[in-house]
């Protein structure tokens, strides 16, 4: 096992652990997955990293980042990598270069950024949970997670609240055209009113809506599952490697 020093209660990569190989050069990113197949005192073996996107490409004896996600956190640590010798599945050796550090504290971390959407209201959070029309209004984040968003209502929407939101530019950030999400609170921020949302995923809708509320909304909020969360949390996570590059955080 491979253990970091991050906090007292050890956290561990193990066997059949996903791993994400990160490579960064020139304000270029290349991300890759892979799984671990051995660990030794100074090397990790994973299986042959399976491209996900980016424009850096791996090669022998580069610097990389490897990540991995436990409950708690995001883990990240410097590596160098080289091929197998002698391997036909095109395996890799990762030579941890240090530590591990965690890199997320909350369970999404958020980066500030502000995207134009709309939102209708389709249900109040006062008792009548009747699924309302849809009148679409203009907004627009102030900051944006995995798991939710910080966004402008104005003055009707208020705790307990669903809305139904479109996100401007869905489809770069790997969303579907259609969400919806929970208002967790509101804050006001320069005069202005902005409600906490959380994205409701799929396998949540039924705590919401009942089957034949269901049935008469949009397919596409259906389709905000585990799978696309993850494809959200890369979507941060490379955003922030962006900001750090051009020295903005």
């Amino acid at each position: 096992m491979l253990n970091t020093a991050a906090s007292k209660k050890k956290k561990t990569l193990d066997l059949w652990d996903k791993i994400e190989i990160v490579v960064e050069r020139d304000g270029e990113t290349g991300l890759y997955i892979t799984r671990v197949e051995d660990i030794g005192p100074s090397r990790i073996v994973a299986s042959k990293p399976e491209y996900v996107k980016g424009n850096r490409l791996l090669a022998d004896n580069i610097r990389v980042y490897v990540q991995f996600r436990k409950p708690d956190a995001m883990y990240r640590f410097p590596a160098k990598i080289v091929s197998v010798p002698g391997s036909s599945s095109g395996a890799v050796e990762l030579f941890p270069l240090q530590n591990m550090q965690r890199v997320q504290r909350r369970n999404f971390v958020r980066i500030d950024r502000k995207i134009d959407l709309k939102f209708s209201r389709l249900k109040v959070g006062d008792g009548n949970r009747r699924l309302l029309e849809a009148c679409w209004r203009d907004s627009y984040s102030k900051n944006i997670s995995a798991g939710g968003m910080l966004m402008w209502v104005g003055d009707n929407i208020e705790v307990g609240d669903i809305l139904m939101i479109r996100i401007g530019d869905y489809d770069s950030m790997g969303l579907p055209r259609l969400m919806t999400a929970l208002c967790c609170r509101i804050v006001r921020i320069s005069e202005k009113r902005f409600a906490g949302v959380e994205f409701i995923k799929r396998e949540n809708l039924s705590r919401h809506f009942h089957a034949r509320e269901l049935a008469r909304l949009p397919g596409q909020i259906g389709q905000f599952d585990n799978h696309i969360q993850n494809n959200m949390v890369r979507f941060i996570f490379e955003e922030q490697v962006r900001e750090r590059q051009k020295g903005l955080i």
